[in-house]
This record gives structure tokens, sequence and C-alpha cells, in this order.
């Protein structure tokens, strides 16, 4: 075991890392008996779902209620400042509701033109609030009214959120209570949720159902002096060194440090400087942090989508192999491709996914997920799982959309393109003018590319594009005449003064 000092006193933590020690010391635990350990350790993983009689989770009578917001997720309050909630729109039905941030009425008007999607609800929050949008839901009267309205008028409502917290739980509480019908929460309980997005609580995971080697050296720190203690320990055995907000989203909240660089530094200057690091990211002082290996000779960073049933309805399902496209020292998210790795080893990926999910089930968690992995050069090639997306995702959104279509064949060739436009702001019409032989149009046999969310927001514009067509040769030349068109525009209208 390795004794991690505790600069807060928590024996309670020391307890849990033994009782993560205790399960992963045995790699011929079945799966059930790694669920049930767990689950004795922390009951409240099943028991966070009294909402009361009006609450169920699953899906229930009555229309949606699709929330996109991402801004609950450590480290993403810059989230309502962006668009990107508006991709949930593309899952609504007619009669559904879809609650953003701040509406986008040209946007609203493509999905209805160019996706068919008619008869939607769209809601605006306060634009001014920081406030995520389920918490405005049910502290703003005229929202909750509304909201109350329709599940009463229809006998029940579904909550389909982005990411369920117990911010959207409680909303489903005072929907329920004020409509006195059922509400459902299309997703996991809170306390198991929050654990899947744990990059901590998910790296002893995967040790305990696949093995000590299934991720990279992980260390846990529980103050700024241990952390220093540890990033010297790994980067004088010639490692380079990565410490995460471990409940934060990809890549908000690495810290990648370059071992030549800490070579000259003392512990105090470490310290120093990631504090630095950390709080220019938002950190609030929250411990632990991760502190880890950074995997070097990465060959390619796939991720599994993946859907996982309520325990007892089926078995989890995997959804396809995707290779992401990262980008820079901290390994933003830019995109993401079908992935065109080997067989085999997708076979092995979606193995070990499987593994891992049905432990998962057993723990109460429920709807969909994806799991991010590297694959290391080497003979055998290394497979090392970085984390779980317990949410909808940047993969899964574009991935149900297509799944969608009215095609009568599959488009082998798929991107999804999420990147910042340098250059001036892009209003959604120019946007759509520009794209406009590039658009999806609902033809049966035709490829396209689809708007998953408004181009411009109050920091940078942005592509969010989901490209498809008969082959990925195809869809790449697509996904460069998209890129090319809102970059021409970009640049053809400077930047504001101030911006």
């Amino acid at each position: 075991m390795i004794w991690i000092s505790s600069e807060q006193g928590c024996w309670v933590i020391f307890a849990k890392l033994w009782f993560w020690e205790r399960v992963c010391m045995s790699d011929t635990l079945e799966k059930g008996d790694i669920a049930d350990r767990l689950l004795a350790d922390e009951p409240a993983l099943l028991s966070s779902l009294d909402f009361g009689p009006l609450v169920a989770q699953g899906s229930g009578a009555g229309p949606s209620l699709l929330i996109g917001d991402p801004s609950e997720i450590s480290l993403m309050r810059s989230a309502r400042n962006s668009f990107l909630d508006h991709r949930m729109a593309h899952l609504a039905k007619p009669g559904d509701v879809v609650l953003v941030r701040k509406r986008d009425p040209r946007f609203e008007i493509y999905l209805k033109d160019f996706r068919g999607l008619d008869g939607i609800t769209f809601l605006e929050a306060d634009t001014a609030s920081a406030d995520p949008v389920a918490k405005q839901a049910f502290t703003s009267e005229p929202l909750l009214k509304k909201l109350a309205d329709v599940a009463k008028q229809h006998g029940g409502l579904t909550i389909t959120s982005y990411l369920t917290t117990g911010t959207i739980w409680h909303l489903a509480q005072c929907i329920a209570a004020r409509a006195g019908c059922v509400v459902h929460v299309n997703g996991p309980a809170p306390r198991i949720s929050a654990r899947v997005n744990d990059k901590l609580w998910f790296a002893q995971l995967v040790k305990a159902v696949i093995g000590t080697c299934a991720v990279p050296p992980t260390m846990s720190a529980f103050g700024p002096k241990a952390a220093a203690a540890q990033i010297l320990h790994l980067s004088k055995h010639g490692e380079q060194v990565i410490v995460k907000v471990p409940d934060s989203a990809g890549s908000a909240g690495n810290i990648r440090l370059d071992r030549d660089t800490l070579a000259t530094l003392t512990a105090a200057q470490v310290e120093a400087l990631l504090m630095d690091r950390l709080h220019s990211t938002g950190w609030d002082d929250s411990y632990p942090i991760l502190v880890g290996v950074w995997d070097s000779h990465v060959t390619c960073s796939p991720s599994v989508q993946l859907w996982i049933p309520l325990n007892g309805e089926g078995a989890p399902e995997a959804h396809g192999v995707f290779e992401q496209r990262v980008f820079g020292a901290a390994a933003a998210f830019v995109g993401a491709t079908r992935s065109t790795l080997p067989e085999e080893v997708q076979d092995i990926l979606v193995t070990q996914a499987l593994q891992i999910s049905h432990v998962l089930q057993r723990l109460g968690y429920y709807g969909r997920c994806s799991f991010d992995a590297v694959l290391c050069a080497g003979d055998p090639v290394s497979i090392h799982w970085i984390e779980c997306n317990g949410r909808w995702s940047g993969v899964s959104i574009p991935l149900a959309i297509l799944n969608s279509l009215d095609t009568e064949h599959v488009s082998e060739g798929m991107m999804i393109i999420q990147e910042k436009i340098p250059g001036g702001p892009i209003e959604t019409a120019q946007a759509i003018r520009a794209l406009r032989g590039l658009l999806y149009r609902g033809k049966p046999f035709e490829g396209g590319s689809i708007l998953l969310s408004p181009p411009g927001n109050a920091d940078a514009s942005s592509a969010n594009v989901l490209s498809f067509a008969g082959t990925q040769c195809e869809v790449a030349l697509l996904g460069q005449k998209v890129l090319d068109a809102l970059r021409g525009i970009a640049l053809t209208h400077p930047v504001r003064q101030g911006s």
C-alpha cells in the first residue's frame, strides 16, 4: 500500500484507501464480489434514490424535459457562456421541452427546417445567473410553473439531462410535488453519478476489475506538500507527471509537468508552481487531487460508448469504439471518428469496458456512459483506462443523432468536430448560409453535416458539428470543407474590441 500523508487528518479517507487495496489484492475476484464489497463499504450507492413516491428512475409517461447544461461539472463554470447545452435539443421529439441557459431563435429554426424537429418548446433560464439551469428551474416560480403544467397536462414527465446530479433529482421532486404526478429521471442516482465521474475512484475500480496494469500509476494527494512530494518522486524515476482535478471533465484541470523542469526545482518550488497552475483553472482547493504518470508513446486515444440499463432489465451494451482527437499538452478533446484500430484490439477494449460496466450496473448506475483509454506502443500494446464519462458526451450525443436519422443504411464514415475557431464571431445564420450545400436535409442515402450547437458564444466561436458519409475518406473531406467554411467566416469578421 502507498502511504499518503494527510494534511487534513482524514481517517475516513485512509480507511477507504485500505478498502480499495483489499479489493484490488485479488485478481480473481468475481465481478459480483467486487460490487458486493463496494456496496458494503458505501450502501448509499443504492440508497440515494429516496426522493419520494412521485419520483422514479427511468422513462415514464408524458413528454421529456431535456437539459444540456454542463456547468455542474467541476471547473466548467465557464460553460454558462457556451451554447453547447443546445446539443441535447437534437434528442427531442414533438411535445418535448428543452431548457437552455440562453435561447438562439435562429438555431431553433434550423432544427425545424433542416432536422425536422418540430413541436418542441424551448425555455430559457436567467442568463445573468451563474446557478445551474436545473437549480433555476425549481427556484424560479415562472419556470417551475411551466414545467409542472406540462407534467400535469400529460400525466407525467421524464427528465433527461446531460449530467444527472442531485440537483436534477431535486428538480424532479419539485415538479412532481407541484403537478401531483410521477416524474421520472432518465439517469443514475446522485451518489453513483458522482463516483463514476471521479477519476481516482474510477482508477481504483478498473484495477479491481481488470488488474493493476490496466491504469497508469496513480496516487491520491490530500494536500499541497504531499502532492509536491509525489510529483518529485515520479519525476526522479524518469516519468512525465500529470496532476488532475479528479471530478473535472476531460482536460479541464489537467496540469502536465515536464521532468526536466522538475529536476531544477525544490519541493517548495514545485508546491508553489502546482498551486499557481491549479488555481488558474478555477480549482477551489478541494482534495484529494490525482498525481500520476503521463503515458508516453501514446498511439491512440479510444473511447468505448456504452448504454447501461437498469439492473435486471438487460446487460450493458457497447455502442462502438471511437478514436478521440486531442490537442495540446493537456490533451483537450477536439473531436472523434469511428475507430480504425485492428478488430482484435477493439474486441479487447469492448470486453474490458463491458466487464467494468457490469460492476457499475450492480452498483446502481443507469444511463449513457463512456470510458476513455490510451494505447501505448509496445509488444503487446498496453491499454490504460483513464476516465469514465458518467453522462452524455461529445460522442454519445452525435451517435444517438446518427442512429435516429431516417436513413436506410449505416454511415460508416463519421466525424465529430468540436474545435475553437480563431477570429471574429460567427452568427448561426452565417454558419447556415456558409454550410448550406453541406448540411444534412433528411434525404435517404445521403450524408451531410449537422450543426450540433450554435457556433458563437461569449468567449469565442467554435465548430461543433457531426459529419457523416459512406466512407471515412469521404467524411474526412466533408469535415475539412466544414472547417474551411467556418474559418472563412471568422477571418472575414474581425474580433470585436475588448473581446
